[in-house]
């Protein structure tokens, strides 16, 4: 059962986000921690596929204690409460510092039909201060209209990416959004709305690290799509998933039927609870 309450639920309805402490192990955060140290130092042991300075994209295929996160009961508990329908996690990034990304809404990359069941859920994995380029998010900019590459006036192009984020600029200046960060102890997580404006903030100090992991998630009922790739039509994909299990690992009878419910249809999957 979700520890989140009815106040927390119409606070993220009115905000767009929530803070909050799934009471995670602290096992599992020194996990992910170590291998962060790993991956990013002089002769890592790990390599997985995706990966660059700045982060490493999919790990939980690597590091099993990213796959725990993305698939804790606390966390899908909390997505349940807030949404009232059941969370599929199917992309973990990892962090070893600030982004400084610009600011942008995560429908810009991952959109669905009925608009808004996608979110994200930003994880500390250390304290995390001002100096180290905290997480920025504007409360309430989610009630706005989705703003895709056609209010941006060019062809949806991953080449024209940059357009959009000037475009966001300017929608902050003159709708005088006020920023937030995202200052939360180790352990604590953000959770925001598919449509909330949010990026990193400037590290002025950087020689700091700000280890974090977000995991993003569709709600069940959504049919994804990505605005990148949609010049002329809608392009719709199939995320791949990211099991309760690890890989391999033997499965009982419940969590065999949940993974099967995912693929039969909604009057079926009744049957199967």
């Amino acid at each position: 059962m979700s520890s989140l309450s009815e106040k927390d639920r119409q606070s993220f309805d009115r905000d767009g986000y929530l803070i909050f402490d799934p009471g995670l192990d602290n096992q599992l955060l020194d996990e992910i921690r170590a291998f962060h140290d790993d991956i990013w130092s002089e002769s890592p042991r790990l390599k997985p596929a995706v990966i660059d300075h700045g982060r490493t994209q999919d790990a939980w295929q690597d590091c099993d204690a990213i796959r725990q996160v993305a698939t804790h009961p606390h966390i899908l508990d909390a997505l349940k409460t807030l949404y009232g329908r059941r969370a599929l996690p199917f992309q973990t990034l990892n962090f070893p510092k600030g982004t400084q990304q610009p600011t942008h809404s995560d429908s810009i990359h991952f959109n669905c039909e009925p608009f808004g069941l996608m979110c994200g859920v930003w994880l500390a994995l250390e304290d995390i201060g001002p100096d180290q380029g905290p997480l920025i998010y504007y409360p309430g900019s989610h009630q706005d209209a989705f703003i895709d590459f056609d209010q941006v006036g060019v062809p949806a192009d991953p080449k024209n990416y940059r357009h959009y984020e000037q475009h966001i600029r300017d929608v902050v200046e003159q709708r005088g959004y006020v920023a937030e960060l995202g200052l939360i102890p180790r352990g604590h997580a953000i959770i925001w709305s598919a449509n909330l404006l949010h990026g990193g903030s400037a590290q002025t100090d950087r020689s700091r690290s700000r280890h974090s992991q977000v995991t993003h998630y569709y709600l069940e009922g959504a049919k994804p799509w990505r605005p990148m790739f949609s010049a002329e039509e809608r392009h719709y994909f199939a995320p791949r998933w990211i099991p309760a299990t690890r890989p391999g690992a033997p499965q009982s009878l419940l969590q065999r039927l949940e993974h099967l419910s995912r693929a039969v249809p909604h009057r079926v999957r009744r049957l199967l609870r």
